[in-house]
């Protein structure tokens, strides 16, 4: 499969959406499945390597594809993919939590600089 010439977006983004709608229950890929390798990948879509993997990097930000290390890319399983949302939802309240603790401690370092002076 090649990529469309005339799409105005990157390649990496050209690359994820091609792939993309390959992946699911009823795709070429389905969850689970093990993608080709991104030499093949990358043969199959007349890109360069780091092309691809920035491609899968997008696929796998979005929790569609994980990797597994040097073994290769997955397809992620509902369960795989739910499991990193929740990741993600609470890493965010962690975040939010730790900004609202540093406000706190610079009013507090605020009261304390301004009752010693």
């Amino acid at each position: 499969m090649t990529l469309p010439a005339n799409d105005p977006r990157s390649k990496p983004v050209r690359v994820a959406n091609a792939l993309r709608e390959q992946i699911g229950p009823e795709g070429k890929y389905k969850p689970g499945d093990q993608l080709p390798g991104t030499r093949e990948l990358a043969a199959e879509f007349g890109v360069a390597g780091q092309t691809l993997r920035n491609g899968l990097g997008i696929l796998a930000a979005e929790g569609l594809i994980f990797s597994a290390g040097n073994i290769g890319y997955f397809v992620a399983t509902e369960e795989e993919r739910s499991a990193k949302y929740d990741l993600r939802e609470e890493i965010k309240g962690i975040h939010s939590e730790i900004r609202e603790l540093a406000a706190r401690v610079a009013a507090l370092e605020k009261r304390a600089g301004s009752a010693g002076g």
